[in-house]
């Protein structure tokens, strides 16, 4: 019995393919960083939303808002974590550590969550800059969160 003849037919894609290729891992970062940046925009009026939303949870005050706090704290730091947010992704971990503790032992107090969606928001006003005030403002922020867990 004869062996089948097998005949490889070399196209210009098996060609190209064959051909060492593709980008330096610097270009491919480079040009990831420039898409990702075209949603910054977006992003940042989403992280904005969220922290309105907190505000109003912190000026309504409704009687179980464990869940929502965390929630919102939350989409900030799923938002905030896509950028360079420093102390604003700092803040929002911040907050969602102190409200899920709170939860967690059934103590809730609102006056830490407002002084962290106060915070939130200071941070937003000065473009998520850190700087001397945000470091003393993160500061006491750790403060509030260590007194909470006491």
């Amino acid at each position: 019995m004869t062996e089948p003849v097998i005949t490889k037919i070399r196209t210009s894609l098996s060609r190209q393919m064959a051909q060492p290729g593709g980008r330096p891992m610097s270009e491919a970062e480079r040009r990831a960083d420039e898409r990702l940046g075209r949603h910054k925009v977006e992003v940042m009026a989403e992280i904005e939303a969220a922290v309105a939303g907190l505000e109003s949870l912190c000026a309504e005050r409704p009687a179980a808002p464990a869940a929502e706090i965390y929630r919102l704290a939350s989409r900030v730091l799923d938002l905030a974590g896509f950028f360079d947010t420093g102390p604003l992704f700092e803040a929002g971990y911040s907050l969602a550590d102190v409200a899920d503790r709170m939860a967690a032992t059934g103590a809730w107090d609102w006056p830490p969550v407002q002084v962290h969606v106060q915070a939130l928001r200071l941070i937003l006003k000065a473009g998520c800059e850190r700087n001397a005030a945000t470091d003393h403002l993160l500061a006491g922020l750790k403060a509030v969160a260590v007194k909470t867990r006491a």
